[in-house]
């Protein structure tokens, strides 16, 4: 009796377990991983720029001339950040805002077929 109930619960926890482990399974888990740890490695201006504006869809890393340089742009917002290996930003660009999903509703009265 008391090894049944002792195998119960030791089944029970692992399938706790393994529910919230499954969370972070498969190619979109990774993501979420990744993109988590490197959140928590911002810090300075980056982490300000981040919390005031979101995750940076469009990021690009630039190498040349012996430095690195990331671009951050924000196109809902017309900005454009450009930050150091330090994390300290460098320059700020501005340039009028876009919202990118009016291209695709732009054209609602045409649906687009699947070819396949």
């Amino acid at each position: 009796m008391i090894r049944r109930l002792a195998l119960a619960i030791i089944l029970a926890s692992l399938v706790a377990t393994n529910l919230q482990a499954g969370v972070y399974s498969g190619q979109r888990g990774r993501a979420l991983c990744r993109n988590a740890y490197l959140v928590r490695q911002w810090q300075g201006d980056k982490l300000e720029v981040y919390n005031q504006y979101g995750f940076p869809v469009h990021r690009l890393r630039v190498r040349g001339y012996g430095r690195v340089l990331e671009h951050w742009t924000y196109h809902e917002h017309g900005r454009e950040f450009i930050f150091d290996q330090q994390h300290r930003l460098v320059e700020v660009k501005t340039f009028r805002p876009e919202n990118r999903r009016e291209r695709f509703e732009r054209f609602d009265a045409r649906p687009v077929r699947n070819p396949r």
